[in-house]
């Protein structure tokens, strides 16, 4: 709080001594709830918050204290014009309880030269080997949460700055990588100057002629161990080639890198202490060695260190190369592996010194195996599936350089069981994911499906399984080894049920989960969590609701109604879906049924005033005598009896309704006083209505002073102003500002220490920090009496608007501006990619390789300059310069020309593998050398040899048996010696044959099921009745209970019955032989075993019998079985036609 405002509360409350307790109480809510007023670094007041308002302080050494607050106050800014030669080191502390205060130091161009953000209750920055001297530095100190004072300790210290001469170039090399200090590429020694504290870093940089490399010597003569400097050597991306420490000399070299016609840079850095040292470059010629004279695996040449480029082998072979760890660093081959293949690869080399590894990764370069530190290396494809796809071989040279060899094997994996599968009949393996699960046909009822899995090869089987409206299913899994689990999910493949149990079987159902699965598509899951082997799973589609009420039994069960009786239904009172047993709110009113007074009624759940009206139809809830209407509008609760309305004015409306309470005719909204009918207005809320109040606005002066001092007597903040304060207002006062002028004469006349503003700006002389106007305060004006100048940024004793070259780093100021580099920094200097004087922006010619700009592709790039295919990739560089994505190498092996893109190679299948290159032209992963059709990708073998494929072929083996009857009868559809069991040999195999002997009696009432001539053995002796008829014997054990009665009549008559079987013996047997005369006719004749066939009826000649048997040949229609869908049975020629 200023001390001028509580010397005038003194003043009052010494004038008037009846308001000391008021103004007492409103002094300490000022001293309490007003804004701090720092007093940072002695300024008086807050330092500034921003670089141009930054509180200047001394360059000399000294300790300051501030305040900094992270939610008012988070930035303190200094700046300090440095001496010459000297630099700056600052300290922060502060208490770390609840605070925590960061350091930045900034240039005079407000970049970042040291910062500090540590957890620390110090944090300190220093200028270290940036020159500052006889510039201006800004210092922040940042609040990042908390508040409280800090103390700030600067130190500044004198900087000698040693006169350089490295590498003869007249001054100190470049201390940056982006811009090092460039040297001729010859044999030469130069000399050079480090220091750890202001010179750490000198950078050189070198072109390389090509098939040349660079090594570098570092030396120096001191040999105090506080002295270390260090040695890097760097290519043209600023990656390693090589680097040496703790040594004198330092060593490096490029090696055999390929590094011809490219940049390198060379770094020569003070680990510690100053130091002049000595620096040999030299250069050899490499054209003749192994790097440049390459032949890896017969290519001609070095393969690609690249997946994308590898180069292609074939397997079984042994091929050779070469590699170096700083010049050929990865050899990377691609192999095909072919379907049913796995592959092995091994690696030797000689130099028991050398270390090279050997790597294998999928056609994803997902990495499958490697081997480290071994002579040979060896890896393997193992258990990870690399059949019929591309496998990347990766040689790595650790250490050394040298001659390798490359063994690589192809393993036949066609006898494993993994890949020969008939998961759930399906011919082969189930899906191993969602999107690809196997169908499964399964109806209503139990089904049975078998299946094999392996943890390393197959480790997931789906099927997906057709669940009819308003069925569920349950699933067992059994297995005979390993550990296996099974799991059940819905059609949005969220789990329903699992089970990981090691007891067998496995059981997951939808029973009992709350899931519905009815008309929809569920998936099965078996995974294979370790092992391999066979499965058996069933599956059993069961219905939902047995009586078919609507109900499902789960939910009749838990109602209570029976769920095998259709009249018996769950009590539904309000038909919400829940039973009442389940149901806790019967009438669905939203009110449980422990709590509703009226529990089935759903208009109503309450009664308050229990006068038995529910709440809804009651007007008075709570029986209070005030409608609930009312109660609501006048705020009070209608349902509590004691909460009535206020009525003050006692008018019949209740206060909140009443626009008057008191009744003085004031409105309640503008009545300061709505209860009291003498006052309605308190302009200065001191308790006291205007009308009892001689003081309105409350601010000590009378109203009718105020009036006369033309104040506003209703408004506290306008009180009468007194600038001297000479107890006469400003109205009446001649002299305002009491120094002695009148205020006509005073250029400021409301300030007594101001009389004079000679730049007219409206702040006096004596206050005025800027005497010439020109908006930079006096004492940082260099030209404080010119209004256009003000900085001397290269201290030339010329101002920088008038100055050309105003940091006077040889590049005049337009052309910097024009260059986009800053003319106020000396190493801001402008992009001239090759250093010819002339910047980029100007430069016609950028990167001075003869090209101009406007026709140079890459005008950055000396060693490019057009681009065929546009894709951004310079034609040197490019592997594919007409990019029409064949490769440059891969064109002239197919026969198509590299810089032609209209000139592509013939690729019948589109796999992007040239017919001359390509191992399988139909794509259809049967390499062409096994593919019988290599041009049609839909078939690849004719077993039958019968000139269509087996895919087409609906009989592929040729044994007759259509392949679908095959499938469906368990024989083999691709072997013409596996036919189906077919008993009565009538085309329909015993599987699905409801009569397998063909003698009219269906197989699950025949006690002979494969014999034509038997079907009952009512003696239950193990024989048929036909060819061992029944015995007196066994007649009368089977008829007992007649025998009595006529066991006389039995004996009278066993003649006459031995007569009649004999008879009858002989009949059958010309039935049988007259029903054997039809067989090859494929009919069946039924006779009436009690109408006698007269043979005498009808003779028929054989020209008659001719006819009959060749209408009887003509009318026999082709019969159709579903069994075999696609094919019809040919009776006349006993065998199957295609239906078409």
């Amino acid at each position: 709080m200023p001390k001028l405002k509580v010397r005038t509360l003194l003043g009052v409350m010494m004038a008037n001594r009846s308001k000391v307790g008021i103004i007492t109480i409103l002094l300490l809510f000022s001293l309490f709830t007003g804004v701090a007023q720092g007093n940072d670094a002695g300024s008086g007041g807050d330092a500034g918050n921003s670089f141009s308002t930054a509180t200047s302080l001394g360059s000399t050494s000294s300790t300051y204290y501030g305040n900094l607050s992270s939610t008012n106050d988070t930035n303190d800014y200094y700046s300090i014009n440095m001496s010459n030669d000297t630099g700056i080191h600052v300290e922060v502390n502060f208490d770390t309880t609840n605070n925590d205060f960061d350091l930045y130091l900034y240039s005079s161009t407000q970049s970042t030269i040291d910062s500090s953000y540590s957890w620390s209750s110090n944090e300190s920055v220093s200028s270290n080997g940036t020159s500052v001297g006889g510039t201006t530095v800004f210092l922040r100190v940042e609040a990042y949460s908390g508040s409280g004072d800090y103390t700030m300790i600067i130190s500044i210290f004198s900087v000698y700055t040693v006169a350089q001469n490295d590498a003869n170039t007249g001054g100190d090399a470049s201390d940056s990588q982006t811009t090092p200090t460039m040297l001729n590429s010859y044999n030469a020694t130069y000399y050079g100057y480090v220091d750890n504290n202001m010179d750490e870093y000198d950078w050189y940089g070198f072109s390389i002629p090509n098939n040349y490399s660079i090594s570098a010597s570092l030396s120096w003569n001191n040999t105090s161990s506080l002295i270390d400097l260090d040695l890097h050597l760097f290519d043209s991306n600023s990656t390693y080639l090589d680097y040496s420490y703790d040594n004198n000399p330092e060593n490096v070299s490029s090696g055999s890198a390929s590094i011809g016609g490219t940049t390198v840079t060379l770094l020569v850095r003070a680990w510690s202490g100053v130091e002049n040292y000595t620096l040999l470059i030299n250069f050899d010629d490499i054209s003749n060695s192994q790097v440049f004279n390459q032949n890896d695996a017969n290519s001609g040449g070095d393969v690609s260190g690249n997946f994308s480029s590898a180069y292609n082998l074939t397997g079984n072979d042994t091929y050779y190369g070469w590699i170096s760890d700083s010049g050929d660093v990865n050899d990377i081959y691609a192999v095909y592996v072919p379907p049913l293949f796995a592959i092995e690869a091994t690696m030797f080399w000689n130099n028991s010194g050398d270390d090279y590894d050997l790597g294998l990764f999928d056609e994803n370069e997902n990495l499958i195996d490697s081997s480290f530190f071994s002579n040979p290396e060896f890896v393997e494809s193992g258990g990870t599936n690399v059949s019929d796809s591309v496998v990347f071989v990766v040689i790595q040279a650790g250490t050394g350089e040298g001659n390798y060899s490359v063994n690589i094997s192809l393993v036949n994996q066609t006898s494993l069981p993994v890949f020969n599968q008939n998961d759930a009949y399906s011919g082969g393996d189930a899906g191993n994911e969602f999107s690809n699960a196997t169908s499964i046909n399964a109806s209503s009822g139990i089904s049975y499906w078998p299946g094999y899995i392996d943890d390393s090869t197959d480790e997931y089987d789906f099927y997906s399984v057709y669940i009819p409206a308003d069925h569920g299913i349950t699933t067992s899994l059994s297995y005979s080894q390993g550990w296996l689990g099974i799991y059940l999910y819905d059609s949005s493949n969220s789990q329903i049920n699992y089970s990981l149990s090691q007891q067998q079987p496995l059981v997951v159902s939808t029973n009992n989960t709350g899931s519905y699965v009815g008309d929809s598509n569920i998936i099965i899951e078996i995974w294979g969590y370790s092992g391999s082997g066979e499965y058996n799973f069933t599956i059993s589609i069961f219905t939902l609701d047995a009586d078919g009420d609507g109900y499902y039994d789960e939910v009749e069960n838990s109602c209570g109604s029976d769920a095998y009786d259709s009249s018996s239904v769950p009590l539904d009172t309000d038909a919400d879906g829940i039973c009442d047993t389940l149901d806790n709110d019967d009438d669905d009113d939203g009110v449980d049924d422990s709590n509703d007074s009226f529990p089935t009624d759903p208009s109503e759940n309450s009664d308050i005033d229990n006068d038995g009206i529910g709440d809804n139809s009651d007007t008075d809830d709570d029986g209070d005598g005030w409608p609930d209407t009312d109660e609501l509008d006048c705020n009070t609760d209608p349902n509590d009896s004691s909460s009535v309305p206020l009525d003050t004015d006692n008018d019949g409306y209740c206060n909140v309704g009443d626009d008057d309470d008191d009744g003085d005719g004031h409105l309640d909204s503008v009545d300061a006083f709505p209860l009291d009918p003498e006052e309605w207005l308190d302009t200065d809320y001191d308790g006291i209505g205007d009308n009892s109040d001689t003081d309105d606005d409350g601010d000590s002066y009378d109203d009718e002073l105020e009036i006369t001092c033309l104040s506003d007597p209703l408004l506290a903040s306008s009180t009468p102003l007194d600038t001297d304060d000479d107890g006469e207002c400003d109205e009446l006062d001649d002299d305002m500002d009491g120094d002695g002028v009148s205020n006509d004469v005073d250029a400021s006349p409301l300030d007594s220490t101001e009389q004079l503003d000679t730049d007219g700006d409206g702040i006096g002389d004596n206050a005025d920090l800027d005497d010439d106007g020109d908006g930079y305060p006096d004492d940082v004006d260099l030209f404080p009496l010119d209004a256009t100048e003000w900085e001397d940024f290269d201290s030339d004793g010329v101002g920088d608007n008038s100055d050309s070259d105003d940091d006077d780093d040889g590049w005049l100021d337009d052309i910097e501006l024009f260059c986009d580099s800053n003319p106020f920094s000396f190493t801001s200097r402008p992009d001239d990619f090759d250093g010819d004087l002339s910047c980029d922006k100007m430069d016609t010619d950028d990167d001075d390789d003869g090209i101009l700009d406007e026709s140079d592709a890459f005008p950055y790039d000396e060693l490019e300059w057009s681009d065929l295919d546009l894709d951004g990739i310079g034609d040197r560089q490019d592997t594919d310069d007409d990019g029409d994505s064949w490769s440059d190498t891969d064109e002239p092996i197919c026969g198509s020309d590299p810089l032609d893109s209209q000139s592509i190679p013939l690729d019948y299948d589109s796999d992007n593998i040239c017919d001359e290159m390509d191992l399988d032209d139909d794509d259809d992963s049967v390499p062409d050398i096994l593919d019988e059709f290599p041009f049609n990708p839909s078939e690849s073998s004719d077993i039958d040899r019968d000139g269509i494929g087996d895919n087409a072929d609906t009989d592929a083996d040729g044994d007759l048996w259509p392949d679908s009857a095959e499938l469906i009868c368990l024989s083999d559809s691709l072997d013409a010696s596996s036919i189906p069991i077919d008993t009565d040999s009538d085309m329909t195999c015993d599987i699905i044959d409801p009569d397998d002997d063909g003698d009219g009696i269906i197989d699950i009432i025949d006690l002979f099921p494969k014999d034509g001539n038997e079907w009952e053995d009512l003696n239950g002796d193990g024989l048929g009745d036909n060819k061992y008829p029944l015995t007196l014997l066994d007649k009368i054990k089977l008829n007992s209970n007649i025998i009595v009665p006529i066991i006389v009549v039995i004996i009278t008559i066993m003649a006459i019955v031995s007569l009649i079987l004999s008879r009858k013996r002989n009949n059958t047997e010309e039935e049988l032989q007259e029903s054997e005369k039809y067989d090859d006719f494929n009919i069946d004749f039924e006779l009436d075993k009690t109408t006698e066939v007269n043979e005498n009826i009808m003779e028929i000649d054989d020209e008659t019998q001719k006819n009959i048997d060749t209408q009887i040949e003509e009318n026999v229609a082709l019969e159709k079985f579903d069994e075999y869908p696609g094919w019809l049975w040919d009776s006349t020629n006993e065998e199957w036609v295609p239906e078409e």
